[in-house]
């Protein structure tokens, strides 16, 4: 087993971000952007970036994993598919929370507002401050409506914002004086940032049991909902 080589995974959303490092230099990086191409191609895509470089599955020493927010199917085939591949091959499973990860994308803001599109009129958000290497926790995950985003942005003089809930509600957050609302193409999670992120939780211990692994849903999944 190689013990550097890190797998950073993230399907939190209805794309997927898929990358291989070793000592800290990304080897191979992979993603879906259509949606749902994560039920179909996730696992190969982890299986084709190893093989870029000879590597098996089996000679991975650690797995960092986004475990939410975000939807519901694809947090749980994300969380599912590192345990099992931990359990199989009995390498380190690293927790790595989505919002965190999707903060990396915009380096050196004081305040910046990361931001899933949480359907049902809402937002999963949380605020980071992301001058240093990795991001700075301001808020923990939040629940929020559009306007509810949008006081707190104001409130907080937030620089920026990304994520899918920017593209769903740029025209409410928008409305934040002095925010800059980042492009689409920063609203992907890569895969290079979860394992980056990995790297960090396995350097404070941050390194769970494969049944161990708990899902950040936030709230109840949508057939749950309906069913009350």
């Amino acid at each position: 087993m190689l013990n550097d080589l890190i797998a950073g995974l993230d399907c939190t959303g209805e794309s997927f971000g898929v990358a291989v490092l070793r000592g800290g230099v990304c080897l191979a990086e992979s993603g879906g952007f259509t949606p749902r191409s994560h039920l179909r191609l996730f696992f190969p895509a982890l299986v084709e970036c190893l093989q870029r470089h000879d590597y098996k599955v089996s000679d991975l020493g650690a797995i960092a994993v986004t475990v939410g927010p975000g939807s519901f199917t694809g947090v749980r085939l994300g969380v599912v598919t590192a345990r099992t591949v931990a359990q199989a091959i009995g390498c380190k499973l690293v927790p790595v929370d989505a919002l965190e990860a999707l903060a990396l994308n915009a380096p050196g803001i004081p305040e910046v507002m990361a931001g899933f599109d949480a359907r049902r009129g809402e937002i999963f958000g949380a605020f980071f401050d992301t001058t240093g290497e990795f991001p700075r926790r301001l808020t923990p995950d939040m629940v929020l409506t559009p306007q509810e985003c949008l006081d707190m942005m104001r409130e907080r003089q937030c620089r920026a914002a990304l994520g899918s809930a920017v593209t769903r509600y740029a025209s409410v957050l928008g409305q934040c004086a002095g925010v800059s609302l980042l492009p689409d193409i920063l609203a992907q999670i890569r895969g290079s940032h979860v394992a980056r992120l990995g790297i960090k939780g396995l350097e404070e211990g941050h390194i769970v049991a494969p049944f161990a692994l708990d899902p950040i849903y936030l709230r109840a999944a949508e057939v749950q909902v309906q069913s009350k």
